[in-house]
């Protein structure tokens, strides 16, 4: 199996590409929709249940002491029991990669490549991906290393750039329908992307300091919460709540709102060049953890020669997985919290507490063992 590694700097990058990933077009729709012009409050919550969820992860990451979550849910429940929860895992994270697929397809043949068919788009992006996982974790790493600068100024320069186009009053009336909405559209965040992270628990044995993960960990959640709550306070700012809800990708609408001194305009490539990269290490990140998963799960030795037939299979199941885009806007902000809910919260839940009894009968055990030696 992959011996690479990475730092937790490294790691740290990884957590905030992967948060920021397809969300930054994908989550401000369905939040205006429901919380209006306090959509960034409701993603505000969102984050603060994010950083929950991370300090839950890291528990169970402890107590699978260097294992990564296919291999400590079999040392817990044993073969038949453990891998009938890994089917429900893994299922999620082909689905969620197949997700993904899907938004870099419709982004692409919507606003940039309108007469490309879907799965061409698919295919070639794919291909990439696939090119990534092949090279391992290691390189990612140093991707993710390499790239976050680069992020951090398009995200800059996308900001300073809006300034003048701004508009405070579109935040008004504060909380005028009330708490209601505003907790109910932060289920969308928690959904997509904090209860996704679960599948870092695939990549935390590979981190070398196990101390400073645990901050890495948090710090790249936070970072990356941040920079959806303000992508989604300029949308809200710039475009007015009722515009928001009805753009499928209302960032990327934003981002053609700028216009310094007449001169400088069309910078809205600078948003898709941050989203491009962020959904590739996104994609790129499961597409890894999926093979590494079935590979532990048929104890196999190597993940690469499934690269392929899975990608064949995330390919098809990206393009019959919904019709249009408005069924996908009904699909998240509807069923996929529940979704990832058990998946991402009930089902690391079970893991922990079985490996905890698995813990409690190794060391009686142990015990025993060394009484009776000691004896």
């Amino acid at each position: 199996m992959d011996n690479q590694s990475i730092s937790p700097r490294q790691f740290m990058f990884l957590v905030i590409l992967f948060t920021v990933g397809s969300s930054i077009l994908i989550v401000p729709s369905p939040l205006a929709i429901q919380a209006k012009q306090d959509a960034w409050i409701s993603i505000s919550i969102s984050v603060l249940a994010g950083l929950l969820l991370t300090l839950f992860y890291n528990q169970v990451a402890k107590q699978m002491q260097n294992k990564t979550f296919v291999q400590a849910t079999i040392y817990a429940f044993g073969n038949w029991v453990g891998r009938f929860l890994l089917v429900f895992y893994l299922s999620f994270l082909f689905i969620l990669g197949a997700l993904v697929l899907r938004n870099i397809g419709d982004f692409m043949t919507t606003e940039i490549i309108p007469q490309t068919p879907l799965q061409y788009t698919h295919i070639l992006f794919l291909l990439v991906v696939i090119w990534g996982a092949f090279l391992g974790l290691e390189v990612l790493g140093r991707s993710a290393e390499m790239f976050m600068p680069w992020v951090v100024l398009f995200l800059l320069l996308f900001i300073f750039a809006l300034l003048s186009e701004v508009n405070i009053e579109n935040l008004q009336p504060y909380l005028g329908d009330g708490f209601t909405p505003v907790f109910s559209a932060s289920t969308v965040v928690i959904g997509t992307p904090f209860l996704e992270l679960v599948i870092f628990l695939m990549i935390t044995p590979y981190v070398k300091d196990p101390k400073t993960k645990q901050r890495a960990w948090i710090i790249g959640v936070l970072v990356g919460g941040i920079i959806l709550t303000m992508i989604t306070l300029f949308c809200i700012l710039v475009l007015g709540s009722d515009l928001t809800a009805l753009n499928a990708s209302p960032s990327y609408q934003v981002a053609q709102r700028i216009n310094i001194a007449d001169f400088l305009e069309g910078l809205e490539v600078v948003i898709g060049i941050i989203w491009m990269l962020t959904i590739f290490f996104k994609l790129a990140i499961i597409y890894y953890s999926v093979s590494i998963g079935v590979a532990q799960f048929l104890t196999m030795d190597d993940h690469r020669p499934l690269l392929l037939p899975l990608g064949m299979g995330m390919i098809v199941l990206s393009i019959i997985a919904y019709p249009d885009v408005a069924y996908f806007e009904t699909f998240v902000s509807e069923t996929w919290f529940p979704y990832a809910l058990t998946h991402g919260l009930i089902l690391p839940v079970i893991v922990w507490v079985g490996l905890m009894i698995r813990g409690m009968i190794e060391r009686k055990k142990n015990n025993k063992k060394s009484n009776s030696q000691s004896s």
